[in-house]
């Protein structure tokens, strides 16, 4: 995934690699936004298996993941909000939503890493990367 960010504008690309799930993605979004169906140039690069290490995941983020998939939270449309979330967990809304977003975040952490690691992240994106300060 990648954003370009354009005056007032911002431009989200998004891989995918099935039929069905690039319909489903253009379904889901082209009342919102302009979404349009392009061919990768090259997706054969991409690995098709992929060992993540998912450690970093609190077992609270797992619970809230786990309930959230259940529940249809990821499904589009949504099947269920954060409030009905929150009150399956006894948690607030707010929470629910860090634990989602932190899980997220550290997920595709992951992945990215580990596409990395696989070398196929050589495949051009068209995106200079940004140099590391530490």
């Amino acid at each position: 995934m990648r954003n370009d960010i354009d005056g007032n504008r911002i431009r989200v690309t998004v891989t995918v690699t099935e039929d069905d799930s690039i319909e489903q993605l253009v379904d889901c979004v082209e009342d919102v936004v302009d979404a349009r169906i392009v061919d990768a140039p090259d997706s054969s690069r991409r690995p098709t298996t992929l060992r993540i290490d998912v450690r970093d995941v609190t077992p609270k983020q797992w619970e809230a993941l786990e309930v959230a998939f259940e529940k249809g939270y990821f499904d589009c449309p949504r099947e269920t909000d954060l409030e009905t979330l929150a009150a399956r967990l006894s948690i607030s809304k707010s929470a629910v939503s860090q634990r989602l977003r932190a899980a997220e975040s550290t997920l595709l952490r992951a992945i990215v890493e580990a596409t990395r690691a696989s070398g196929s992240h050589d495949v051009d994106t068209g995106v200079e990367p940004e140099p590391e300060t530490r």
